[in-house]
């Protein structure tokens, strides 16, 4: 008898470990909660930069997150914006732009004389982050740098999450979809990260496009909660040209109303919906189909970086990642719970 009783000690000590336990019943295994460092834990170090996924990994992360954008010489440069923003870049002169060019416009040369380890403390994009350590002489890295970095700070352990960036309102300010998908699959084909990548994008024509050269990538539909006619997620506007403008002509009515179905339907593996957006309903939806749901937070529309109430609740639906910039509040949450936690990198 004392030998049963240790065995089945021994299981619950190992379901601990492999997953998310409840309170009152270590038996209960959830899913795991991964974590994404958004930007490279932006709260922490300046977002999109080496020193921000130095940061990150030595936090915590199953994956890091980037935005990329192209430069007028061809070279997936990673960065949020798709106009120089001055909240974050400085020129050779130290003094932050009032210039805002077009990345497209500019060689990856151009560009990388530009410094943004620092925020402007007057601008209102600061406000969210005064954990954020300011820092000289840190310049937008290639996608490729940011990829060889991480995999050799980990040996490959970590994932990628890689969003386009484009704006359909404005085409001429980016490359096509199609250009834009051509050029990241060669990177990340040539880097060797096909199957450790999640892509991501608002403009769901770029994922199309991805999709189409190579059905073994994994793809991640973005969707906002605002639903004002123009922006990603207005696609219950009654206007077809609005409501299909950052899908390809693609209509939810079309698709049940269902966004999950939608994304399903249009070769998704995850669907990544703002956090506030997200409903127990839809949630379930999603996981019926068999998508991923990966939640995400815009702190200039949620008023905060972290939401304590919202993420607990989200973790205790069920959600399959969460994209934050404070990964170690998130990763402090799941440890709570008795839930699996990155490994870190120093």
């Amino acid at each position: 008898m004392r030998r049963l009783l240790s065995f089945t000690s021994l299981i619950n000590i190992m379901l601990f470990l492999i997953g998310c336990g409840s309170g009152s019943n270590p038996v209960v295994v959830k899913k795991q909660v991964q974590v994404y460092a958004h930007r490279g834990a932006r709260s922490f170090a300046p977002e999109n930069t080496i020193p921000g996924y130095t940061t990150g990994l030595a936090i915590g992360t199953h994956w890091v997150d980037m935005d990329i954008v192209m430069t007028r010489d061809g070279e997936i440069l990673v960065s949020h914006d798709i106009r120089l923003n001055p909240d974050i870049v400085r020129d050779a002169s130290g003094a932050f732009i009032t210039d805002r060019k077009l990345v497209k416009n500019l060689t990856l040369a151009e560009v990388q004389l530009y410094d943004v380890g620092r925020m402007d403390p007057a601008s209102p994009y600061s406000k969210f982050f005064p954990a954020q350590l300011g820092m000289d002489g840190v310049h937008m890295p290639t996608l490729r740098e940011v990829i060889r970095y991480v995999n050799a700070r980990t040996a490959g352990r970590v994932g990628f999450q890689i969003e386009f960036k484009t704006d359909p309102v404005n085409p001429d300010w980016t490359y096509t979809p199609a250009q834009f998908a051509a050029a990241l699959y060669r990177v990340i084909s040539e880097e060797g990260i096909v199957g450790t990548s999640e892509i991501q994008s608002f403009d769901w024509r770029c994922l199309y496009e991805l999709q189409k050269l190579d059905a073994r990538v994994k793809t991640a539909y973005l969707t906002e909660w605002d639903n004002e006619p123009g922006t990603p997620n207005s696609f219950y506007d009654p206007d077809p040209a609005k409501a299909g403008l950052w899908t390809g002509g693609v209509l939810v009515k079309d698709h049940g109303n269902s966004i999950p179905q939608m994304v399903k339907d249009m070769g998704g593996t995850c669907w990544e919906p703002e956090d506030v957006e997200l409903t127990k309903e839809t949630l379930d939806e999603a996981h019926r189909l068999g998508l991923k749901v990966v939640v995400w937070t815009w702190p200039e529309h949620s008023g905060t970086t972290f939401d304590v109430a919202l993420v607990s609740k989200l973790i205790e639906w069920g959600v399959d990642g969460i994209i934050t910039d404070d990964p170690g509040l998130l990763i402090s949450m799941l440890a709570a719970r008795d839930c699996s936690l990155p490994v870190t990198y120093r």
